[in-house]
C-alpha cells in the first residue's frame, strides 16, 4: 500500500476521538439516565462499569494528546516468533480468567444453557431425558431457553449445537473452559494472516491490528466464558482468511467454516458478516465465486432452519410446552420485534467502546475514509465489505442483557481492527507513539472493568456454591427482590441432580406439597442472597406470598445453610474474625 502524501496529526487524531466518544457518551447518559429512557441490565452495567471507564479514559486520553507525537519504540517485524507467543499468552490469560475473574461460574441463562448441551453431548446424547418423577417439575427445573422438540420428555438446549459440541470435545479432553481460549487463539491467529495478507509493505499497519485487538477487552474476556460469541470472532477470521487465500481450497474451506459458524447458536449470524463480502465479489465481477458463496448461505438455512429442527422432531418427538421457533418466519419477524421493542444503540454502542481499545473506533473510521469509492464500486477496496459489516453489527444493537462489552457485535472486532489498520496505513507515519497511548489508556480501563466484572458475578458465584452445597434433595429458589436470581436454577456443571434445583415461582401449590412430603427441601430466598451481595430489584408475586406462607404453615420453609467449617481457620473467617 502506497504512503499518502499527507498524514493525520496524531495529537488531533487523540482529540478528534475523545470528542467524538464523549460526546456519544453524553447522549448516552442523557437519554438513559437524565431522562429515564430504557432503564435495562445493559444500562445497570453501564452506570456501574462502562460510564466510569469511558470517563476515565477519555480524559487521560485528552491529557496524552499533547504528547502524542514522536515515534515512540520502534517494534520488531511481526513474524511469527513474536505473534504467536503473544496470541498464546492471551489465550492463556483468558483460561486462567474463567477460574479467577468468573471463580468458575457462567452467570447468564445463555452460557449455562451451552454448558447444559456440553454436558449431554459428552455423553453421547442429543438431549437429556427427564427422571419420570422430575417431569412434572420439569419447566420449573428448566425454566428458559430450552428447545421445544420432545420438551415432554428431554431437557434440549433451545441453541443450535455447534458451541455446545466445541465444549464438549474440550471437556474430554480436560476442560471444557480451553474451548473460549482456544478459539481465541484460532480467531488472533487468522486476523495476523489477514493483516499481513492486506499490509504486506506496513509492517506498523499489522501491528496496529494486533494491538488493537489483543488489547480488546470484550475479547479475552468473553474467551473467559461458555458464550458462543468467541466462535463467532475466530471463525469469521477463519474465513476471511480464506476467501483472501484464493483458490478452489480457499472458498470450498471458507464455506465449510460458515456451514459450522452457523451451527455456533444462532444461524443468522454469519450471513450478517458474509453478504458485504457477497456484494464485494460481485462489484469485481468474481461471478463464480459470489454465487458459490451465496450458495453456502442457502445452505446454512437448509441445514440449521430446516434439517436440524426436522432431525430434532425425528429422534425427540413434536415440539411441546412452547411453540417452535426455529424456522426462518420465526427468526425474521423475531429479530424485526425486537429491533422495534429493544433497539437500544445508544447503550450497546457506549458497552461496545468502552471494552475494546478506545482508538479502534476512531481508526476504524479513518479507514472508512481511507477508502476510494470509485475503486470501491469496482469491488477493489476490502475497506467497503469490512466497513457494510460492522455497521450491519452496530445497527443491530438489540438489547443483549449480559455482556462484557456488546456481544452481538462481537464478531467484527476483527473487521473493526482492520479497519483501523487500513486508516493507519492511509493517513499515519509509521510512529507508533499514539498507538502506545491508546493501550496504555485501555489497559488502564479494562484494568477498572475486570475489576467490577468481579464484584458484579461474586455474589451469584457465592451463591451458586452456597445453593449446591445444600445437603437437601430439592432446593426452591424464590427469586424476588434480587436481579436475576432466576438464572440461579441450575445444575452442578451443566447436570440436574442432587440437590435438584427449581424455580419457586413456576410451581403450584399442589407441586410445592408434593415436594415437600416426597423430599427433604430447602428454600433460597433474599434472607441468602442479599448478604451475599445480590443487587436489589422489585418483583412483587401475591401468588407467590400465599404459597410462601402455606409452606411456612406446613413447615416446609427451611433455608438453604451455608456448610459448616471444616477447620478453626474457615470458622474464623467465616465469622469475620469476632470469634
Amino acid at each position: 500500500m502506497e504512503t499518502a502524501a499527507r498524514f493525520v496529526d496524531a495529537r488531533r487524531l487523540l482529540l478528534a476521538g475523545a470528542i467524538g466518544l464523549t460526546l456519544w457518551l453524553g447522549a448516552t447518559f442523557l437519554w438513559h439516565v437524565t431522562y429515564r429512557q430504557g432503564i435495562s441490565l445493559a444500562v445497570i452495567m453501564f452506570l456501574d462499569q462502562d460510564f466510569p471507564a469511558l470517563l476515565g479514559g477519555l480524559l487521560l486520553l485528552t491529557l496524552a494528546a499533547p504528547f502524542a507525537g514522536g515515534m515512540g519504540l520502534r517494534l520488531p517485524a511481526p513474524r511469527a516468533r513474536i505473534i504467536v507467543p503473544l496470541i498464546l499468552l492471551f489465550g492463556l490469560v483468558a483460561w486462567a480468567g474463567h477460574y479467577w475473574l468468573f471463580q468458575n461460574y457462567a452467570i447468564s441463562r445463555d452460557e449455562e444453557v451451552a454448558r447444559f448441551a456440553a454436558a449431554y453431548m459428552r455423553e453421547g446424547l442429543f438431549a437429556r431425558p427427564i427422571p419420570v418423577e422430575w417431569e412434572p417439575y420439569r419447566r420449573a427445573i428448566m425454566p428458559e431457553f430450552f428447545s421445544p422438540f420432545g420438551a415432554a420428555d428431554y431437557w434440549t438446549a433451545a441453541y443450535l449445537p455447534v458451541n455446545s459440541a466445541i465444549q464438549a470435545m474440550f471437556w474430554q479432553l480436560g476442560d471444557p473452559n480451553m474451548a473460549g481460549p482456544a478459539l481465541l487463539i484460532a480467531g488472533l491467529f487468522a486476523l495476523w494472516r489477514v493483516a499481513l495478507h492486506l499490509f504486506p509493505t506496513r509492517p506498523d499497519a499489522v501491528w496496529v491490528t494486533m494491538l488493537l485487538a489483543l488489547s480488546s477487552a470484550q475479547l479475552w474476556v468473553t474467551a473467559m466464558t461458555p458464550y458462543a460469541m468467541t466462535g463467532h470472532f475466530a471463525l469469521n477470521m477463519v474465513w476471511l482468511a480464506l476467501v483472501l487465500r484464493g483458490g478452489v481450497v480457499g472458498h470450498v474451506s471458507a464455506g465449510a467454516v460458515a456451514l459450522v459458524a452457523a451451527g455456533l447458536h444462532q444461524w443468522h449470524f454469519p450471513p450478517i458478516f458474509i453478504a458485504p463480502f457477497i456484494l464485494w465479489m460481485l462489484l469485481a465481477r468474481r461471478w463464480k465465486a459470489a454465487a458459490f458463496h451465496v450458495i453456502v448461505l442457502v445452505a446454512i438455512v437448509v441445514v440449521w432452519a430446516k434439517l436440524w429442527p426436522g432431525f430434532l422432531v425425528e429422534i425427540l418427538g413434536p415440539p411441546s410446552d412452547i411453540r417452535p421457533s426455529a424456522g426462518v418466519a420465526d427468526k425474521v419477524g423475531s429479530l424485526f420485534e425486537r429491533l422495534g421493542d429493544r433497539w437500544q444503540p445508544l447503550v450497546n454502542l457506549s458497552r461496545f467502546a468502552a471494552w475494546n481499545n478506545i482508538l479502534m473506533v476512531p481508526l476504524a473510521t479513518l479507514g472508512v475514509f481511507a477508502m476510494q469509492w470509485r475503486r470501491a464500486i469496482k469491488g477493489q477496496e476490502i475497506a467497503l465489505p469490512l466497513a457494510l459489516g460492522c455497521f450491519a453489527g452496530c445497527v443491530l444493537a438489540l438489547a443483549q442483557g449480559y455482556g462484557w462489552g456488546f456481544r452481538y457485535a462481537h464478531g467484527f472486532i476483527g473487521p473493526f481492527c482492520l479497519l483501523a489498520g487500513l486508516g493507519w496505513a492511509r493517513f499515519r507515519p509509521a510512529a507508533m507513539r499514539p498507538i502506545f497511548i491508546g493501550v496504555a489508556v485501555t489497559l488502564m480501563a479494562s484494568a477498572f472493568l475486570v475489576w467490577r466484572t468481579h464484584v458484579f458475578v461474586a455474589p451469584y458465584a457465592a451463591s451458586h456454591r452456597m445453593i449446591d452445597a445444600s445437603q437437601a434433595d430439592v432446593v426452591l429458589v424464590d427469586p424476588r427482590g434480587g436481579l436475576y436470581v432466576t438464572d440461579l436454577v441450575r445444575g452442578r456443571d451443566g447436570v440436574p441432580g442432587r440437590p435438584m434445583v427449581m424455580n419457586l415461582a413456576m410451581l403450584t401449590l399442589d407441586q410445592v406439597d408434593q415436594l415437600c412430603e416426597k423430599y427433604v427441601v430447602e428454600l433460597f430466598d433474599r434472607a441468602e442472597f442479599r448478604p451475599l451481595g445480590v443487587p436489589l430489584a422489585r418483583w412483587n408475586l401475591g401468588r407467590m406470598d400465599a404459597l410462601r406462607a402455606h409452606m411456612k404453615e406446613v413447615g416446609c420453609d427451611k433455608p438453604v445453610l451455608p456448610p459448616l467449617p471444616e477447620t478453626m481457620e474457615d470458622a474464623f473467617n467465616a465469622s469475620g474474625d469476632v470469634l
